[in-house]
């Protein structure tokens, strides 16, 4: 899931929409299954915790 949510640029900071996220450094967009926005930040800081772990 981590590749999913670092951008190519290297950016990990995002713009949530209803439909997805979009990276503020290069504007990519990625669309994400709807939910609610908590759980996927859970979800993406659960994930960057892992790779830092590493």
């Amino acid at each position: 899931m981590a590749d999913l949510y670092t951008c190519s640029c290297g950016s990990q900071t995002w713009e949530i929409f209803d439909t997805g996220v979009r990276c503020t450094g290069c504007e990519a967009e990625y669309v994400t299954p709807h939910g609610p926005v908590s759980e996927f930040n859970s979800a993406v800081t659960h994930e960057l915790e892992e790779e830092l772990a590493e």
